[in-house]
């Protein structure tokens, strides 16, 4: 124990405790060799055995010392029959067997890997029936091959030359690909292979003739010890994993099981964390749907996992409820089967293996019960196919095929963006990490997944600057480095997608930080060399998001065109010629082009008013403006006169109308046309300046305009 409190390896200790044997204890060790079982119990290889000890002289621990050191086994567990009783000994070498557990059943204890129990009031063959039985309930099952495999996999024929070969592991970065025949896995090729005969000038040699030849593979229940032992006998990096009916349902590689001994977290003690945040963060009835959508994507051999933002942000503790589910299989499939079991229609996109469960209140209750759910419970669940991306050339749109989770997120844009949870029910709230989001997480870094991915795609950049605002974090110096080598390339990105990814900015708490950011890397000159940001741009920012939710514009029934009000900002010191050109390059629709336009002019037209300047002069420059270009022309506006006058409108005189209507003229004997107009339009002039205030008042100047109608045309003012 001393020597254990002070750091001392074990290992190192047991070569120095070799003590002799008594004669009784020789002859007990004989006895336990005879009687020895080696089980696999949750595919850990263990040793089970009974003997009389009753002749004995001296302690049993050290035989069981012994019988350890001869098996190479995870745990050893001694039943000896002694005068009275019979003493259990278990001694285990990982914490996945808890020998403490085990000898607790029986009454006794001890640590997780050394125990021991006296037992009382049994035979020794029903104690080792009793231990026998007990074991697979006690012992932790570790993670298997399903846990680590990717599934779905991709394979050569024998006659695949060399050429093709290389072509495909180009395309999909794998290392290694099966070779099957007549559904039997025959080989490996390896991606070494394909190179040493490409080098060599054997383009069109078969794939059989550079192969590792064998049928190897294994089963998704096998443990990782047994997949350690296979890859290590085979030396194959990949092996295919193949079902009980023979067919291949997926593959393991070697950096799978490597990120699999790594992991720092016992599996099961971060799935249960895991599966509480998910408890803390859904609704009870969503939670109880996932569990039932898991069981049938497992029954359908398939994997289910939520995946991206609402992953990042459950741990991060920020609440978000838009989901994004995976599956490995066929999401399609999978929603059809949910509907024949629960009820609901579904709806599909076949080109991209996308599927949605439309849920209404009996599909509900069939899954959750009946009750009063709240509207906390969604009307419909979207699932998505696992793929992966190709990109042919640089800034184009990828295209896609059906592929594994980990594919799936590899195609993602930063580590922070790659974790998903699985949701079957074997390892329902494991945190998949194949990139080590988590940890760029904690660090508060946005990392990018490769060293192209600004290449295939540049918006990324704007992406990168967006979560690293947002958050609060920061770009890791090598992302930094390869954004600043990409910058060139937004200028061949189409400008739908840069407007796209404008909108997202400006749906953020603060776009201006975000605007400023990428104004500072020069990402922005893609829209306008122009742009600049300043404390002007900051500050109309802030008194753009204030008046959003202050009189009179968040009284505003529609909303605002963000775009609109937001490109404002962003152009306001530019020229209409300029302007024009940003949109022709971000392909902004027309009304969008001339709301900017017009916000534009009125910042100019505001100063033909000046100080006492009538209602009505303000009311017929403003009436024809559409809200959002009033807004920007307010926020963008320096003069507080103006902005008074823009408010003025905008709070009551663009809403002020005469109480008398259409209907009373023509009853008064007028038809519509420009004099009909002239009446509407004089009378709402006098509300608006104030020469009438009452309906008497109106009445009495509606009677001066039938006797004397005005001119059609503008307001005339009547002193």
């Amino acid at each position: 124990g001393w020597l254990m409190e002070h750091g001392a390896l074990m290992e190192i200790v047991r070569e120095y405790l070799h003590f002799p044997l008594t004669d009784g204890q020789r002859r007990l060790y004989d006895r336990l060799v005879q009687n020895t079982e080696v089980l696999e119990i949750g595919g850990y290889p263990v040793i089970l055995s009974a003997a009389d000890g009753r002749d004995l002289e001296g302690e049993i621990s050290a035989l069981a010392h012994r019988l350890r050191d001869v098996y190479d086994v995870r745990a050893i567990f001694l039943l000896v029959e002694l005068v009275g009783h019979i003493q259990l000994v278990a001694r285990s070498t990982i914490e996945q067997i808890d020998v403490n557990a085990i000898a607790a059943a029986f009454g006794g204890g001890g640590h997780s890997r050394a125990a021991a129990a006296v037992i009382k009031d049994m035979t020794l063959e029903a104690t080792l029936q009793s231990l026998r039985s007990r074991l697979p309930t006690l012992v932790q099952p570790p993670l298997t091959v399903s846990d680590l495999m990717s599934y779905g996999v991709q394979t050569l024929s024998p006659v695949t030359t060399a050429q093709e070969a290389d072509q495909r592991m180009r395309r999909y970065g794998y290392e290694g690909f099966p070779i099957v025949r007549n559904g039997l896995i025959i080989g490996l090729v390896t991606r070494r292979a394909v190179d040493r005969a490409l080098d060599h000038g054997l383009d069109r040699t078969p794939v059989s003739q550079l192969m590792m030849a064998g049928e190897v593979y294994v089963r998704p229940g096998d443990s990782v010890d047994t997949l350690q032992r296979v890859m290590l006998e085979s030396g194959w990096g990949q092996l295919p994993v193949v079902d009980e009916d023979g067919t291949i349902v997926g593959v393991v590689t070697r950096t799978d099981l490597l990120k699999t001994l790594a992991r720092p977290h016992p599996e099961d003690r971060r799935a249960g964390e895991i599966s509480t945040l998910l408890a803390e963060a859904l609704p009870p009835g969503f939670l109880t749907l996932i569990h039932h959508v898991g069981e049938v994507a497992g029954e359908l051999q398939m994997g289910l996992f939520v995946v991206g933002g609402f992953v990042r942000d459950l741990l991060l503790g920020v609440p978000n409820t838009d989901i994004d589910f995976v599956v490995e299989g066929d999401a399609i499939r999978l929603t059809r089967a949910l509907s024949a079991r629960f009820g609901g229609e579904t709806r599909s996109h076949g080109r991209f293996g996308t599927g949605k469960w439309l849920l209404n209140r009996d599909t509900w209750e069939r899954v959750v019960g009946p009750g009063d759910h709240n509207g906390s419970l969604p009307s419909h669940i979207d699932f998505a196919t696992a793929r992966t991306e190709f990109y042919d050339e640089p800034t184009v749109l990828p295209e896609v095929e059906r592929s594994s989770i980990k594919h799936d997120l590899h195609r993602r844009d930063f580590t922070i963006n790659t974790l998903a949870i699985a949701l079957n029910p074997h390892n329902f709230g494991q945190l998949i990490d194949f990139y080590n989001g988590e940890a760029d997480l904690r660090a508060g870094r946005i990392r990018v997944l490769h060293s192209l991915s600004f290449i295939d795609d540049p918006t990324r950049i704007m992406r990168a600057v967006r979560f690293e605002q947002r958050l609060g974090f920061t770009l890791d110096p090598r992302t930094a480095e390869l954004i600043t080598n990409s910058i060139p390339l937004l200028d061949r990105v189409s400008g739908d997608r840069i407007r796209h990814e404008l909108e997202l900015i400006y749906r953020e708490t603060d776009p201006a930080a975000t605007l400023c950011r990428l104004v500072g890397l020069g990402a922005l000159v893609t829209v306008h060399p122009g742009i600049t940001c300043d404390d002007w741009f900051r500050q109309a920012h802030a008194k753009l998001n204030q008046a959003l939710t202050d009189p009179p514009w968040a009284r505003r029934a529609a909303p605002f065109d963000v775009l609109v009000v937001y490109l404002t900002l962003l152009t306001h010191r530019l020229s209409i010629e300029e302007i024009h050109h940003i949109c022709e390059r971000l392909h902004v629709r027309g009304r969008t082009v001339s709301a900017l336009v017009q916000a534009q002019m009125l910042c100019g037209r505001l100063g033909a008013l000046h100080e006492g300047s009538r209602p009505s002069e303000v009311d017929a420059m403003l009436q024809n403006i559409p809200d959002d270009a009033l807004l920007a022309a307010w926020v963008c506006s320096d003069d507080p006169q103006m902005c008074e006058y823009i408010e003025a409108y905008a709070s009551h005189y663009r809403d002020m109308r005469p109480h008398t209507g259409g209907e009373r003229l023509i009853a008064r004997g007028l038809r519509p046309g420009p004099a009909f107009k002239a009446i509407l339009n004089e009378l709402r002039r006098a509300w608006l300046d104030g020469d009438v205030s009452t309906i008497e008042e109106e009445q009495h100047l509606l009677e001066e305009l039938l006797a004397n109608p005005p001119m059609p045309g503008p307001h005339r003012h009547r002193h």
